[in-house]
């Protein structure tokens, strides 16, 4: 739906800022938006896509609508560039810029912004450009959007004692007829926020509050690796593939003892390239498994590149049924540069529990009061210590969403609370979910809105934390419900399931002889895969003792 946007008079601080092209008259404003249903302000996860290191200078990652400016004719931006500087104690080997957008409106639907990065010792911004090198560049196509803070992919190696600056440039975009505007907030910086404009008048990069705006305090973050030539190891992205001969029905996606098991990994190079790269697994093997081929000879690996390690292993005939297991990996190569890793399964998978109804069920639109429900009986009697909770739901609108689960004995948590309220009236616009709520996740859905399909997949904290269950009876029924909270968008429980510790007895076939060609990549990890391989570290972290899943029809 087409949104309006309208912009205010600048105030009078800014009057000897305003000037005027041979075409249009420009002037810094600020602006604020109207959309029928706003999305709200979205965070991506620092550093968790690319790199172990995150530079802010911003006490909070909120935007805040109307706060920020540019350098404009009628809301159609001129020249405007956006700096933070980041004085280095430490290499970094940056690998994504993060940065705030409050509005962005493009006459085609995106419209082009720049992220340059400069590595200077000079004082910023008295000696730049001149002493500074710029080390890095990116050109990326800006989707419309508001209030989001938005991923730039781009590289380069700033050392320790120097500044860092990072630039987000947006070009002129009256002419193709383009909006933007930088997001921000007033919450407080630990350094200053920059802005240059030409045609305001602002030829070198002059602090936010210089020009009249102290409390537009730009969101920019930096996400990075530790300096130097790096190599690492994609643990996350490993698939694990099992095969057995004797019986290739087995060859399911489910280690069972007896079978072979072929093992890939990406390992990939940054800040520089390597030579002699090899990868092997860690000595001593894990109980229960037995190395076939240990180690994997990648060769030479170019800077930004990455090739995969492949190894075989094979689940020993007497391994113990329902177990985790965890293959350590080492890189070393001929520059002297090492990296470690590992991965994370299990042997076989625990008792089937799948839900009572006939799935998927429709989630009632704007029905707060009359939710979706599913449930699951559970027949054994099990002490519980820990429950996650997976889930796998398509709603095009996941802000509209809560989720509760209820145990036999009454108790209730709940797992999800329209993320991104009541930060933004509606939520987060994002559609669908795969996700296993746990106490031990990293990722908090409330305030995550990444702009993916699906919203979120894996582990995510719950709003409520499940160690409410501790110390009751698995025995009895298990109840899901889901309720819809506006009206527009709507959706379908399409999958569910209790992953209890300890978890429900299972039963593993063994394999008989073994090995013989690879079967179909598992990925890892999304609730149709959570059954079966793709647990990870979670297998562990659980007892390794997972409810079997039917597989989910998209």
């Amino acid at each position: 739906m087409p949104r309006s946007i309208r912009y205010f008079v600048a105030p009078a601080a800014m009057a000897l800022s305003m000037c005027a092209t041979a075409v249009v008259a420009q002037s810094f404003s600020p602006s604020t938006f109207e959309v029928p249903k706003p999305q709200r302000q979205t965070f991506v996860p620092a550093g968790t896509s690319c790199g172990s290191i995150v530079l802010t200078q911003s006490t909070s990652q909120s935007i805040t609508t109307g706060n920020s400016v540019s350098c404009n004719a009628g809301g159609l931006h001129s020249d405007n560039s956006y700096f933070r500087s980041f004085p280095l104690t430490a290499d970094i080997n940056v690998c994504e810029v993060q940065f705030g957008v409050e509005t962005a409106a493009g006459a085609g639907g995106t419209q082009p912004v720049t992220v340059n990065l400069y590595s200077g010792t000079g004082a910023f911004p008295g000696t730049f450009p001149g002493s500074y090198t710029q080390i890095g560049t990116a050109s990326v196509n800006v989707p419309d959007q508001s209030a989001t803070i938005f991923p730039a992919t781009v590289s380069g190696l700033a050392t320790a004692g120097s500044n860092l600056v990072v630039e987000v440039f947006t070009p002129d975009g009256q002419t193709a007829g383009n909006s933007f505007f930088i997001g921000s907030n007033a919450s407080g910086e630990s350094a200053p926020s920059y802005l240059q404009a030409a045609d305001c008048g602002v030829t070198t990069p002059t602090t936010t509050g210089a020009i009249g705006f102290a409390g537009m305090n730009i969101v920019m973050n930096v996400v990075g690796n530790p300096g130097g030539p790096s190599l690492t190891v994609g643990s996350a992205q490993a698939t694990l593939v099992d095969q057995c001969a004797s019986n290739p029905g087995q060859s399911n996606g489910v280690i069972e003892p007896g079978e072979t098991v072929t093992v890939q990994v990406p390992i990939s190079a940054a800040g520089g390239s390597f030579t002699g790269v090899v990868a092997t697994l860690g000595i001593p093997a894990p109980a229960g498994i037995t190395y076939v081929n240990s180690t994997s000879n990648i060769g030479s690996l170019a800077d930004g590149n990455s090739a995969t390690a492949t190894f075989t292993v094979t689940a020993d005939a007497g391994a113990t049924c329902v177990t985790g297991f965890s293959l350590p990996i080492d890189v070393t190569s001929n520059e002297g540069t090492t990296a470690s890793g590992s991965v994370a399964s299990q042997i076989g998978e625990s008792g089937n529990v799948t839900p009572n109804e006939t799935l998927p069920i429709a989630i009632p639109d704007n029905s707060p009061g009359t939710p979706a429900t599913s449930t699951i009986t559970i027949g054994q009697d099990l002490t519980l210590t820990d429950l996650s909770v997976a889930v796998a739901i398509n709603h095009t609108w996941v802000g509209d969403t809560t989720i509760t689960l209820t145990s036999p004995a009454g108790t209730t948590v709940t797992l999800l609370d329209r993320p991104g309220v009541p930060a933004g009236t509606f939520g987060c616009s994002n559609d669908n979910m795969d996700v296993v709520f746990s106490d031990s996740a990293s990722v908090d859905p409330e305030t995550s809105c990444p702009g993916t399909t699906p919203w979120l997949s894996g582990p995510v904290l719950p709003a409520q934390a499940l160690s409410a269950f501790a110390g009751e009876s698995t025995l009895g029924t298990w109840t899901l419900s889901v309720t819809d909270s506006a009206a527009g968008d709507t959706g379908d429980v399409v999958d569910w399931g209790l992953l209890p510790t300890p978890g429900l007895t299972g039963v593993c076939t063994v394999c008989q002889g073994g090995g013989g060609p690879p079967a179909a990549a598992i990925d890892l990890p999304t609730l149709s895969t959570w059954s079966k391989l793709a647990l990870g570290m979670f297998a562990i972290a659980f007892g390794a003792l997972i409810l079997r899943r039917r597989s989910i029809q998209r």
